[in-house]
């Protein structure tokens, strides 16, 4: 009899969407533990996402477009950001470009809101906790508050999705806003995701339906991801984003 896998001792937003984008490539990555190299367009979301929670920890009349070079600079060196890079991003020419691109979108928070404006309550808020019986672990970006109740947003660093798609863009957030209602952080009111290549904010007002619906989201994910590791069935899913995948050489559906 085959032995049953071991499945990851907790779930984030992104472990159970690569689950139900594929399934495979669910198991190499957490169950198989397969290295996953970063791209360019990961590691400058990072950077970008270390900036920026940089950015509000200084008081809101601190907060001007005059800081962002200054702070891009501090940031970079304390993170030693050139070695995280390589080889990833190679040639003085594509880092700097890659610089550039990172201070953008750092600067584009005035095209989606008014920094001086924001009163964050937790800036890369941990989230641990169960719901629905299943453990997740994540990190909300930000939150501030309006009135009692959260405003979770979250950076996006990519292009804004195309509204014909049927995907829903804000499920991460939803996780978040249903893991912070269970842990007693709080009642989500609104969710925001900043497109700070774009400019763009989208939002989403969240409500018990969401609730209710993403609990069922988390349960039955962790339902098939359990069946999976028990039969070792883990389907291959070919789209257009294998080609971006680092699982593709290991793959069977590209073998």
């Amino acid at each position: 009899m085959t032995e049953k896998l071991e499945a990851p001792p907790h779930l984030s937003p992104s472990s159970m969407g690569t689950y139900n984008q594929c399934p495979m490539k669910f198991r190499f990555s957490k169950i198989d533990k397969l290295p996953d190299e970063p791209s360019e367009a990961t590691l400058l979301g990072n950077l970008v996402h270390d900036v920026c929670e940089q950015f509000y920890m200084y008081d809101p009349n601190e907060r001007t477009k005059e800081l962002i070079v200054p702070l891009f600079a501090e940031v970079w060196e304390s993170g030693d950001w050139i070695n995280r890079i390589h080889p990833y991003v190679r040639g003085d020419k594509r880092i700097r470009q890659f610089k550039w691109r990172a201070v953008w979108c750092v600067e584009n928070l005035w095209a989606v809101e008014e920094p001086t404006a924001i009163e964050p309550e937790g800036l890369e808020y941990e989230l641990n906790g169960e719901l629905g019986g299943v453990t997740l672990k994540g990190f909300i970006d930000r939150f501030s508050l309006a009135g009692d109740k959260l405003v979770i947003s979250d950076y996006k660093t990519g292009k804004t999705p195309n509204p014909n798609y049927g995907d829903d863009k804000f499920l991460q957030l939803k996780i978040y806003g249903s893991l912070a209602k269970v842990l007693g952080v709080g009642e989500t009111e609104k969710l925001e995701l900043l497109y700070l290549k774009d400019g763009v904010r989208l939002e989403h007002n969240f409500t018990q339906s969401d609730f209710d619906e993403t609990v069922e989201y988390v349960v039955n994910t962790k339902k098939a991801i359990d069946v999976s590791c028990e039969t070792h069935e883990f389907e291959t899913r070919k789209t257009a984003l294998c080609n971006w995948c680092a699982y593709k050489p290991q793959c069977p559906a590209w073998s």
